[in-house]
Order: structure tokens, then sequence, then C-alpha cells
């Protein structure tokens, strides 16, 4: 079932994260460039690279995929789950080594949102030992 009719969009970020890993390694490994990185041990910065107290505990690296014209979440993912077949080896050492890999859904819906992911889907999430994290968003805030 679709829900044409309730207007919505979405924004998805995949997230590595790591004990200590160098982001350089991440973005070589899976071949995207990322939109932020930190490494776990160095001085914690702002986005804008003014100094903060402290170190990063862990490294994390984060790339946007493009899905503005998505109008189906599991479609998206379905077809993210296809292109990222090629970093199984490197998402499940990543894991091992005690990190995570996140696919970050934003969804930003008008209204009631539903939609079903697949046990075919979720099979092959967690074949790949991807996360998905679900952040729901009204898209009108005078609500």
């Amino acid at each position: 079932m679709t829900m044409e009719h309730i207007a919505r969009s979405f924004k998805i970020t995949l997230i590595v994260t790591h004990p200590s890993i160098d982001p350089a390694e991440i973005s070589r490994a899976i071949g995207l460039t990322p939109v932020r990185t930190t490494r776990g041990g160095a001085p914690r910065t702002t986005p804008t690279g003014q100094p903060l107290a402290g170190e990063y505990q862990f490294s994390c690296w984060k790339y946007e995929f493009d899905v503005q014209a998505a109008d189906e979440l599991s479609h998206v993912l379905e077809t993210l789950v296809d292109e990222l077949q090629c970093n199984r080896p490197f998402f499940h050492r990543v894991v091992q080594q005690g990190g995570t890999v996140e696919l970050f859904c934003g969804v930003f819906a008008d209204g009631n949102w539903d939609e079903v992911l697949s046990h075919a889907l979720m099979r092959a999430l967690a074949a790949l030992h991807v996360d998905v994290r679900l952040d729901v968003y009204p898209m009108d805030d005078s609500r």
C-alpha cells in the first residue's frame, strides 16, 4: 500500500562509527565523500572547525544520499542495500571491531506516515550488518 496522498520527503545518511579508525580509510573503503568526519582521540571541534573541550571518543563518518525524488522509503532502502552490497566485508569488519553502520532516515511527513519494511529488506540489511534509525518530523510545525 502506498500513501501518495500524504506529502512526505526523506533524508538518508550513512553513518559509520568506530572506536579509532581513520575516517579516510572509511572513505577509501566505501568510495564516497563524506559530509562530516571525526576521529577517535582527536581534539573536538565544531562543524566550522572551532576548538571545543576534550577529544572525540570514537571516529564518525557521515555521507548524505540524494533521495529528493523518493516517494517510498522502502524502495530507496532497497536500492541502497543493493548499492552497498560491495561493502559487506568492510561493514562486517567495522562491526566486529566495535563500530556501527547505520542508515539514518529522516522522514518529513505532513500527517500520518505508514510504510512497510519487508522481511526481505530487513534480512538484507541484517546480512550487511547495517542498522536503520527512523526519525519522523512533522512538515508543519504549527500543529
